[in-house]
């Protein structure tokens, strides 16, 4: 069973992995950051240890290998993008990850999930002209507004249910 930091950067990497055609890198870190903190399953190892230039379909087989060890059902690119909607929004208004470029990684999400309704607002945060120039914010005002749409999103975002019993 993995523990609540871990089940976050798990829905991240899924969130990765549905973003960018090419999350060997991603999966391979999840994998190594893992291992160092004692979880074990027969591939996990594999999966920590392969090499750059990684070779895309590998690690994808022992990553859907190593999350069926660790009884993760993967789930649909939407429901995993919008789960890393989430990781992103908690990284934000946990104070890991800059409003700045949390809202950059966010509106990625938007355009590849085609720009539906819950993520609308991050269209126009991550403009920083426009926010700046026809909002009339500050770079302040904009961190506070930014801040202020992820909690929201906290509230109406899911993550995906992967973790089985």
């Amino acid at each position: 069973m993995l523990s609540k930091p871990q089940q976050h950067e798990t829905y991240r990497v899924l969130g990765l992995a549905a973003l960018h055609s090419d999350g060997s890198d991603h999966k391979v870190a999840w994998a190594l950051d893992l291992l160092q903190q004692g979880v074990e399953t027969p591939h996990l190892a594999i999966l920590a240890t392969l090499l750059s230039p990684v070779n895309e379909f590998e690690a994808d087989d022992y990553f859907n290998r190593v999350l069926s060890e660790l009884k993760v059902k993967k789930p649909s690119d939407d429901e995993a993008l919008e789960g890393y909607a989430k990781v992103l929004a908690q990284d934000i208004v946990d104070g890991d990850l800059s409003p700045e470029s949390g809202v950059r990684q966010i509106y990625l999400v938007n355009v590849k999930l085609n720009f539906p309704g819950f993520l609308s607002e991050y269209t126009a945060l991550e403009d920083e002209w426009y926010c700046e120039c026809i909002n009339g914010w500050s770079a302040h005002k904009r961190r506070d507004e930014i801040i202020k749409v992820c909690k929201a999103t906290l509230e109406t975002l899911n993550y995906p249910d992967v973790f089985r019993p």
